[in-house]
């Protein structure tokens, strides 16, 4: 995301940052764990963030939880697996992320596990338009002289863009979590900004790098969605834009803690096991086991957590539905949760993330992380000898660089067939107008490695309506399930990796509170813009 949108607000005199707010316990009296002697079982379909929220929150409260992961490799999207390169054992990640301020459970578990040095700022965002001078965003001083701080130093807007973009104003400082998503959810982004007479060079400069590494499609994202990010990156406190990114990989910064404290609470992690359907009463409506890829699992589950992307939760139930089609009881019921909640939501285009070992480096003043807005099918490039120890060290010993490139929507731009060694060629054109210094002293490409995907959730307009809480199949009488995940609705300000670990906590808490053991409280987003102040 980009801190450049908070630019948005310099018109405005004052700005009162809005605190965050706590998502307390409905049962506070109700002790901390179960009782002794009580076991309660829980599948977490799902080993992405999602499922180890959840896992974590349950494990601790005295559940016997197992996780059941598709891959072979724990995290999701966060997944980190190791990969022989040029002799030598890298971890690869699915891809880089940033992590930011307001990420409050996931600073939460950070501190549980004891990761925090695992992470250091991001202190200025770099950005290249291909009509535009380059932009270095950066948020220094107290709320709002910040926000002038960015204009000011801007080489291509004005005070007066902002100012001329005033209609805007309102749906931003005034915003209101809910009434912005019954308002705006059936328009695009790039809609409202047409409705709100953003200045053309605003827009491009401010508002579509936004749009370009959300990983669906610009022209369809929904108005109200991005109006909630706009409040969670950018403009609900002075620290909004605050992101961090980590300095070893993220198996090591993250995951392996993670899970071996799971372990160390019981949990079982079981690999490689996708889940083909959920097995249930059909009397009680209550699911009692699943059949993975692996067989028929003969455990008894009380309660089932589904943690997985759209398109697995989708699959199945599609599978659960065939099994027990001929239940008069099951039938309309599995069927209801399907075409409400399930049928509707959609995913996201494909994408791949391209990692590529040079021989030499570029020049100093290239910055560790570049987003690259106009220069689609490219949208982000991060070196990562200047972020990760293992590749700062590869770096330091050959000379070499580490170079990864985000190519979003890539179907848009080229097949979503070709091969893994075609496609540095296929994107060579559009990096050379990025970095001319890489053909210019003939760098040479020692090795690399592509993830191609297509498992991120599609935010376009019209779905939030229909897109499902994570109690919502209980609220249609399929009992014991609930989701988790980055596609799920809350009913608070909630994106990408934070929204998956906040609704695995919420998840943990629905079944918390149906075996009267304490809830664990959320700190998330206010639902209320900064608003003015004078």
């Amino acid at each position: 995301m980009t801190l450049s949108f908070l630019i948005i607000l310099a018109s405005a005199s004052l700005c009162l940052a809005k605190d965050p707010v706590w998502v307390n316990p409905l049962n506070p009296k109700d002790p901390q764990s179960l009782p002794t002697g009580v076991n309660k079982n829980v599948l977490v379909v799902g080993g992405g963030l999602a499922g180890l929220s959840a896992a974590l929150e349950l494990a601790e409260r005295g559940y016997s939880v197992t996780i059941k992961e598709k891959y072979k490799s724990i995290g999701g999207k966060l997944f980190c697996k190791p990969v022989e390169i040029l002799n030598q054992t890298f971890y690869i990640e699915h891809g880089f992320h940033a992590w930011f301020y307001n990420y409050y459970q996931f600073k939460d578990i950070r501190k549980r596990l004891g990761i925090d040095e695992n992470f250091k700022s991001w202190d200025a965002v770099h950005y290249i338009f291909r009509n535009y001078k380059p932009e270095v965003i950066y948020s220094e001083g107290p709320y709002p002289l910040n926000l002038l701080g960015i204009i000011s130093r801007s080489p291509n807007l004005k005070l007066t863009d902002a100012i001329k973009s005033v209609l805007s104003l309102p749906d931003l400082i005034f915003y209101d979590f809910d009434s912005i998503n019954e308002k705006y959810d059936n328009l695009t982004f790039h809609e409202w900004a047409i409705q709100k007479k953003v200045v053309q060079d605003f827009y491009d400069i401010i508002m579509k790098p936004a749009l370009s590494v959300t990983l669906n499609e610009q022209e369809i994202f929904s108005a109200a969605e991005m109006l909630s990010f706009v409040q969670i990156y950018f403009l609900t406190n002075s620290k909004a834009d605050t992101r961090e990114v980590t300095n070893v990989n993220y198996y090591q910064a993250i995951l392996k803690p993670w899970t071996d404290y799971l372990l160390k609470l019981n949990v079982k992690i079981i690999l490689d096991a996708e889940v083909l359907r959920l097995k249930i009463d059909e009397k009680g409506q209550n699911v009692y086991g699943s059949v993975d890829k692996t067989g028929d699992d003969s455990t008894v589950y009380d309660w089932v957590v589904m943690a997985s992307e759209v398109g697995a939760v989708k699959k199945i139930l599609a599978n659960t539905f065939d099994y027990y089609k001929t239940s008069a009881i099951l039938n309309p019921i599995i069927s209801n949760c399907i075409q409400k909640h399930l049928d509707p939501m959609k995913v996201a285009p494909d994408y791949k993330v391209v990692r590529l070992w040079f021989d030499k480096k570029l020049n100093n003043s290239a910055p560790n992380i570049l987003e690259t807005p106009d220069f689609a099918p490219v949208n982000l490039v991060a070196q990562y000898h200047l972020l990760e120890e293992e590749f700062m060290q590869w770096s330091s010993r050959t000379g070499g660089s580490v170079m990864e490139f985000h190519c979003y929507t890539w179907s848009s731009h080229f097949s979503p067939n070709v091969s893994d060694s075609e496609v540095w060629n296929l994107i060579s054109p559009t990096v050379e107008l990025i970095y001319p210094e890489i053909f210019e002293r003939n760098f040479q490409v020692l090795a690399y490695h592509v993830n191609s995907f297509q498992n991120f959730a599609s935010f376009e307009k019209g779905l939030l309506k229909q897109r499902p809480f994570s109690n919502s199949f209980e609220m249609n009488k399929l009992n014991s399930i609930y989701l988790a995940g980055d596609w799920i609705r809350t009913d608070y300000p909630s994106a990408l990796m934070e929204r998956a670990v906040s609704t695995g906590r919420e998840a943990a808490n629905h079944i918390l509170i149906k075996d009267n053991v304490r809830q664990v409280p959320l700190l998330v987003v206010n639902k209320k813009g900064p608003g003015l102040g004078f």
